[in-house]
């Protein structure tokens, strides 16, 4: 038995235009984009922990696209990477989890070097769901935006599709931000807009990022929402 069956399946099916992530044994992540039965990946997201060999095969590094998304820190962006050498990246880590569905052992905020700001946190907690974001703000606060429509580029039109927001809030400092790492008292908040109508989809404590990562994969996916 082949020790990438995800990938295999991943790459024989095709991923329909959405990254579909990828756990390794020793829980690092990764994410592809390729269509069906294609040589090459068409994007190969890197999670933070995850390094690319230096090889030809991965030299086409995509660092202008995070860093117009404000993800220069959550990961390494790949393009048109051969599928041969994931599977070989994959190899070299033991192969894959046996449970894709599972998240790696959690980390609280900041525990990768202390001081991540939230919408690093968010970032990388929802691009394992395939969910990519863009950030933005106004008058002193900052929020991410999440687009329904995946397949869409950039921020979403707030006048004619649904979209949800991120963010954290503080009651006791009147504060909406993703600029800064979480601290005491902050709570997630994700809340699902269309025109003039919203309503908080989920509340969560700041060192439980991944329960709304999934609330909003789900409402990205569900045609009921």
């Amino acid at each position: 038995m082949t020790s990438t069956p995800r990938l295999d399946s991943l790459t024989a099916g095709g991923t329909d235009r959405v990254p579909a992530r990828i756990r390794l044994a020793d829980d690092n992540l990764l994410t592809v984009m390729t269509r069906p039965g294609a040589d090459l990946a068409e994007e190969v997201f890197l999670f933070p922990g995850l390094t690319a060999p230096d090889t030809q095969a991965w030299e086409n590094e995509d660092s202008i696209e995070l860093f117009l998304t404000d993800n220069v820190d959550s990961g390494t962006l790949f393009l048109d990477v051969p599928v041969q050498a994931i599977r070989a990246l994959i190899e070299q880590h033991s192969g894959e989890h046996e449970d894709q569905e599972g998240d790696p052992a959690p980390q609280s905020p900041g525990a990768a070097d202390g001081n991540e700001s939230a919408d690093v946190i968010a970032a990388r907690a929802l691009a394992a769901w395939g969910v990519t974001v863009d950030r933005d703000g106004d008058d002193g606060d900052t929020w991410l935006d999440i687009s329904r429509d995946q397949s869409d580029e950039g921020t979403p039109s707030m006048e004619s599709e649904p979209y949800a927001v991120l963010y954290l809030y503080n009651e006791a400092r009147d504060e909406i931000t993703v600029t800064r790492p979480p601290a005491q008292g902050d709570r997630w908040r994700v809340v699902v807009c269309y025109d003039t109508h919203e309503r908080t989809l989920m509340t969560r404590p700041a060192d439980r990022i991944g329960e709304c990562a999934e609330a909003v994969a789900e409402w990205v996916t569900d045609p009921r929402a």
